[in-house]
């Protein structure tokens, strides 16, 4: 993963209206493996509209991945990438936005891969929802991105600690 973050455009996913950064990549071969990214979020009462997610990278214009975008004024978690609508709700988000000068928010994808399905979960701060799964038989390259909503551009500061992993899962 690179040492900085750099800005990156994802044609063809709902990220317009976001400015985003690159977190770096990782490869996830087309066998039994849990992987992910998680980053902290400090957020900030001008900040409402966040993206977060990993995303496929390269490849033949098909899109592949998992990407949300999270209003911190409604609460709400809608999906950005596979368009299958509102995920859920985070419970008291006036909460995340009062304690934005204390503690920062994890947000985490942890994707596992059984057969040819890849199976999501999402966590914000420390709650948890199940992602719509996708299917994919081959190996894909993934890159982790992040971002607010291009008119507060400046909220980019707010994301530190990234990391990606991946780790083989062993059979039974």
């Amino acid at each position: 993963m690179p040492s900085q973050a750099h800005s990156i455009n994802l044609p063809g996913v709902e990220f317009d209206s976001f400015e985003l950064l690159n977190f770096g990549s990782l490869e996830v071969k087309a066998e039994p493996v849990r992987f992910g990214f998680q980053i902290d979020l400090t957020p900030s009462v001008l900040l409402s509209q966040v993206a977060f997610g990993l995303m496929q990278k390269g490849g033949d214009g098909t899109r592949l991945g998992f990407a949300v975008r999270l209003d911190l004024d409604r609460g709400e978690i809608w999906d950005i990438a596979n368009n299958s609508g509102l995920i859920g709700w985070i419970d008291e988000p006036q909460n995340y936005l009062s304690a934005a000068t204390s503690e920062p928010i994890l947000l985490s994808l942890e994707i596992e891969r059984m057969g040819s399905a890849l199976l999501p979960k999402l966590q914000v701060g420390g709650e948890e929802w199940l992602y719509p799964a996708v299917r994919s038989l081959e190996a894909i390259e993934f890159v982790a991105v992040a971002g607010c909503s291009a008119a507060h551009a400046e909220g980019l500061e707010l994301f530190s600690n990234a990391a990606l992993w991946n780790e083989a899962v062993k059979k039974a």
